[in-house]
């Protein structure tokens, strides 16, 4: 039995039967459309044979004469989240059921051991184990703390911690540098899902191919067999998903507007940008180290120059 709903108990679950568990069921408090886990992962888990129990929780793990395992109670939970889409289980005391098993895979997340971390400081740690931040900055209530992942947003996708110390390692360096502030010229990741219905375009020129999903091979046992069964698009997969493509990134740079100053070379993360002179004998360049050479000379000319001219008025 694997006790969990995420990603992390699918893992668990397929594992569990491709090591050479005869029967492996998952239990997890969420109905299946509550389920953490993405609906692929938990479609794939299926198709391995793993049995899926929504909508209960392990009371307790029973344990025989032996002492060991020989099955779990579950109480039956009857709500996952409040009101406001927090986790709060409620569970019916009365509902119950043992299943038997010889294992229990518990994949129920991890919860933050702060020990004397934070003793001394501004910090406040919620009762979840949480510690509240800045949402943009990371910044913790100590002003030389900066927070990020599970102990600021509880669970969630490894990509989603990764996201969080990116910007918190942004918010460290400003930090650190006199004068500089933590706020501004953020990214925002403010993002406003396109409305497809108000796209002008033609109703038949946009994404009614739907996404395409990548074939699967699957094997006649699965046992001790560790081989990844996805495969690859075909090429008609290809021509299809690319064609769902609206092209939003291609631009024409208006020679007219364009100036030459080649600020936006520097200032592109991508270095997407690059600046080539159809005549390049046609005028000088200079490195940026040398520019004091080459503005000198001519700041100073044009300083007498204006200084005669106002004389002679």
């Amino acid at each position: 039995m694997v006790v969990g709903g995420g990603n992390v108990a699918i893992d668990a679950a397929r594992v569990s039967v491709r090591c050479g568990s005869n029967e492996v069921t998952m239990v997890c408090l969420e109905q299946r459309n509550e389920m953490p886990a993405l609906p692929h992962e938990i479609a794939e888990a299926e198709e391995d044979g793993v049995a899926i129990l929504n909508g209960w929780g392990p009371a307790r793990i029973e344990v025989g004469e032996d002492g060991r395992v020989c099955g779990v109670t579950l109480k039956s939970c009857t709500r996952v989240y409040d009101e406001n889409h927090k986790f709060a289980p409620v569970y019916d005391e009365g509902s119950t059921k043992t299943i038997a098993c010889d294992n229990v895979v518990l994949s129920i997340g991890q919860t933050t051991e702060w020990g004397n971390l934070l003793d001394g400081s501004a910090i406040e740690v919620a009762p979840n184990g949480r510690v509240a931040a800045d949402p943009k900055t990371y910044q913790a209530a100590q002003p030389d703390v900066f927070i990020g992942g599970d102990v600021y947003t509880g669970p969630r996708f490894i990509i989603d911690a990764i996201a969080a110390g990116h910007e918190a390692a942004i918010s460290l360096h400003r930090f650190v540098q006199t004068g500089s502030s933590l706020t501004l010229s953020r990214n925002q990741r403010y993002y406003v899902e396109l409305n497809k219905d108000e796209i002008s375009l033609s109703p038949h020129g946009y994404d009614h191919a739907g996404r395409e999903v990548p074939p699967c091979e699957r094997h006649e046992t699965i046992l001790h067999n560790w081989d990844d069964p996805n495969l690859t698009f075909t090429e008609e997969q290809i021509r299809t998903e690319t064609a769902r493509c609206l092209k939003c990134g291609a631009s024409i740079v208006d020679a007219n507007k364009c100036i030459g100053c080649g600020l936006c070379t520097t200032r592109c993360e991508f270095d997407a940008i690059h600046l080539t002179r159809d005549v390049p004998e046609a005028s000088r360049m200079w490195k940026s180290e040398d520019k004091v050479k080459a503005v000198l000379p001519y700041a100073a000319a044009r300083g007498i120059k204006i200084v005669k001219n106002r004389i002679a008025r």
